[in-house]
């Protein structure tokens, strides 16, 4: 067993403010605990849709991961029965060329890898949600920390999930933000979007003309429940941290999200 460090994002939920930062921790892991790591995505909009698999280093070794070009990679629409095998393009990223995502439609992702079966699945939502406003705003308390601010309304009625992503000057900001209308049902959101600004971090910074973007995406709850506690998993001070709730049966890491997306791009002016 060896002790390692490793970066790790924390993403933070509150009922009210949106905050996210990465964190540093040590755990002790085995060194031949590799995983396979798969991330895959469709949306409403049109094509085409992506999923990666790769898997993790040895311990001892850097934090990249390896994508696997060699796996079996199928997307089908429950819903209609439209199946496609998509089509490795390099670095273990798979593409689809025909498949349409449909709102409300729910889709089935198949990794077969190395004698191993994964499987997932994920419902677009019916709504699409719209960012109505996008500024930048000073911190209150530091002002010289300038955040971004989406301002978009759920709808009414319990059981909408929400993604945020941003990017400025199409740099994308580390770690994403997640949150449920459990208490807020109808409600107008207009929060920061707090991330870290430290340069260690990497984080591009955000400047008075600068091009901001954030992308909005109305998640299904499976998806709500992996980025949700992937809070909770880094925040486990053991020698053996539980991993997120995936929605991807066979023991990978990583998600399948089928899901609603807008964007909304502005200027920063303060």
């Amino acid at each position: 067993m060896m002790r390692r460090s490793i970066s790790v994002f924390c993403l933070l939920i509150l009922p009210f403010i949106f905050s996210a930062c990465e964190k540093v921790i040590d755990i002790k892991l085995d060194g031949s605990a590799i995983q396979i790591v798969i991330e895959g995505e469709v949306t409403a909009n049109a094509g085409p849709y992506q999923v990666s698999v790769s898997e993790t280093k040895d311990f001892s070794g850097d934090n990249n991961f390896v994508g696997r070009n060699d796996a079996v990679v199928e997307i089908k629409d429950l819903t209609s029965g439209v199946t496609e095998n998509l089509t490795n393009k390099s670095a273990g990223v798979y593409a689809t060329s025909a498949l349409q995502g449909i709102a409300g439609h729910t889709y089935q992702m198949t990794v077969k890898l190395s004698g191993k079966t994964y499987v997932a699945t994920s419902t677009i939502p019916l709504k699409a949600v719209k960012v109505d406003k996008l500024y930048a705003k000073h911190f209150e308390l530091d002002k010289d920390k300038i955040f971004m601010v989406p301002v978009f309304t759920d709808p009414v009625g319990k059981g909408n999930y929400y993604r945020i992503r941003q990017w400025v000057n199409s740099v994308l900001v580390k770690g994403s933000f997640v949150r449920n209308d459990d208490a807020t049902d109808g409600r107008t959101f207009d929060n920061e979007l707090y991330y870290e600004t430290d340069k260690k971090f990497g984080n591009p910074l955000i400047n008075n003309g600068d091009l901001m973007r954030v992308e909005l995406q109305c998640i299904d709850k499976g998806t709500y429940d992996y980025y949700r506690t992937l809070n909770a998993t880094i925040g486990q001070e053991t020698d053996n941290p539980a991993n997120p709730l995936s929605n991807i049966s066979g023991g990978a890491l990583g998600v399948f999200n089928a899901c609603q997306s807008t964007n909304l791009t502005a200027i920063a002016k303060f």
